[in-house]
């Protein structure tokens, strides 16, 4: 028996041997012939991706990476990565048309895996099923048009309050993060649509905002190898969001319980406040039945959930967007002084005015035409990421008379960076020029920034309303200097060359959408425009 031993261990080493080469043959060879940059039998595009990511700086988002190796290799369409055994395999769509035809697809479990570190699971941008449509159809009359033109006196309120800090800085000479002053403007405008009560970020601090961008920090820096590091920034954001829950949940419940009391539903027509509008079945439930109705755990914690996702949700497009807006303002004296004049025409050459004409006209946002084609240029050199969609199995997709697989056991992910720098499209992509969205210029499925379809950014209406309300009543009064650039030398990536006129700052980070780098340090004066 003792001499069997040895050579049963090595019977079922060789055996092991055998299965995992010929596991390892089985899924290389799935990509040998599927379009895509060189194919490594033994490290699969593993080694491409590492080599490219070390061109950026740490934490770039991963759109960059994708972008850079589409150009490197000449890649069109749609392309693949195999990056297994260490995660998701990837379909990337590069092609306005393909992408079209996927956004009725499920969510990728990806997108969801990449958020629920921060905020939890099931978050309606990420969920799938009966639970998205629910909790789509529970939000969705707080962020209409309709309704978003009724919010148009809080956005004014909010950002004359950071007019005063604009000016007060102004008078100082000091260098600001202007992310920081964006993020805490944009989070009270959601946090009043979402509980109708003010969370004074602007004025004397928001501990939400301050614990959720904590959440964010740790999570970008628990990706450190060391298990020390990685179980005390575990422990330290558990904390956080166990905090973070417990108030959420208490105005949840205060809410619910002055509803009942009240005898009040919540009108989906005229709603009062989006965390109403999610509670409005609960309500009706409640005058159906005499029996307790309060909610489950389950059911709580996914209020809670989406209520830090929408808060969550304020500190990226919107903030992300203005940042890179201003700085592009700040180098393209010729398109800030068009954007003016375009307020002046509008809305009167004095805040005494433009204030009169917003209260009694707030629809004229909307005549704001160029103002917006600058926010929508930005957006597009600036996406704050990409769509991650999963499809059934065996599926399928053509492109220029081929089929190419799209199975379940891919992420599909809609590269819109790729897209809004790809010179078919838009020609000089890395040219700041707004006057491609004037008229019909562009067409809407090019411009992917808020993503389409019934998964497309729900709170689009009310962003744009935002950024269009902060320029309006910012840019005439104030220049913005960017601070601290150090351009490079020559350009990291191949498609853009931004950074050697800006820096790094263009090569967005990860936290977790593709946001500023560094904070957008910005000088700020008062330009006596208005004078």
């Amino acid at each position: 028996m003792g001499s069997e031993l040895p050579v049963l261990l090595l019977a079922l080493i060789g055996a092991v041997a055998v299965y995992l080469t010929n596991q390892v043959y089985q899924h290389r060879r799935r990509f040998r012939d599927l379009p895509g940059p060189p194919h490594s039998f033994l490290w699969g595009h593993l080694r491409i991706l590492t080599k490219v990511a070390g061109k950026f700086p740490a934490n770039t988002h991963l759109q960059a990476y994708l972008t850079e190796i589409a150009h490197q290799y000449d890649l069109k369409g749609i392309w693949y990565m195999d990056l297994w055994p260490f995660t998701f395999c990837q379909v990337i769509i590069t092609d306005p048309d393909l992408m079209d035809e996927m956004i009725y697809m499920n969510q990728h479990q990806m997108f969801d895996d990449k958020l629920s570190p921060l905020i939890g699971s099931n978050v309606v941008a990420t969920v799938n099923g009966p639970v998205w449509k629910k909790l789509h159809n529970s939000m969705a009359p707080a962020f209409a048009l309709s309704h978003v033109r009724t919010q148009v006196g809080l956005l004014t309120d909010q950002t004359l309050l950071l007019r005063d800090t604009f000016k007060r800085l102004a008078k100082t000479k000091s260098v600001i993060s202007l992310e920081d002053e964006l993020a805490k403007l944009t989070f009270d405008i959601v946090g009043r649509i979402i509980f109708n009560f003010p969370l004074y970020a602007q004025t004397k601090g928001s501990p939400y905002l301050e614990d959720l961008q904590m959440i964010s920090k740790l999570v970008v820096e628990s990706m450190s190898m060391n298990p020390v590091v990685k179980l005390k920034l575990a422990l330290k954001k558990n904390a956080i969001r166990k905090r973070v829950d417990a108030s959420i949940t208490s105005k949840i419940n205060e809410r619910l319980v002055a509803l009942r009391d009240t005898n009040v539903v919540p009108s989906r027509k005229e709603p009062y406040s989006v965390l109403d509008l999610m509670l409005r079945d609960k309500i009706i439930e409640s005058k159906k039945s005499t029996s307790s109705n309060e909610f489950s755990q389950e059911e709580m914690t996914l209020l809670v959930t989406n209520v830090k996702g929408l808060l969550l949700g304020a500190q990226g497009t919107t903030v992300d967007s203005l940042c890179f807006t201003y700085m592009m303002l700040a180098t393209h004296p010729e398109v800030l002084q068009k954007v003016r004049e375009e307020h002046d025409t509008i809305f009167g050459k004095s805040i005494e005015a433009t204030l009169q004409t917003l209260e009694e006209s707030p629809r004229k946002l909307e005549e704001l035409t160029y103002s917006a084609a600058v926010l929508r240029e930005a957006l597009r050199m600036f996406p704050i990421g990409f769509s991650m969609k999963q499809a059934k199995p065996g599926a399928t997709v053509t492109h220029k008379g081929r089929k190419y697989p799209i199975d379940e056991d891919l992420a599909i992910i809609l590269e819109y960076q790729h897209l809004h720098y790809n010179p078919a499209y838009y020609p000089e992509p890395d040219e700041y020029k707004p006057e491609r969205f004037l008229g019909e210029g562009v067409p809407r499925s090019w411009f992917r920034s808020f993503s389409r379809g019934p998964r497309g950014c729900v709170g689009q209406d009310l962003a744009m309303n935002i950024m269009l309300t902060v320029l309006l009543l910012t840019v005439r009064e104030f220049d913005m200097a960017c601070y601290g650039l150090k351009p490079n030398a020559k350009p990291r990536a191949l498609y853009t060359r931004l950074d050697t006129i800006f820096g790094d700052v263009i090569h967005q980070e990860s936290s977790p959408e593709a946001k500023p780098r560094g904070g957008m340090m910005m000088t700020i004066t008062e330009s006596g425009y208005m004078k």
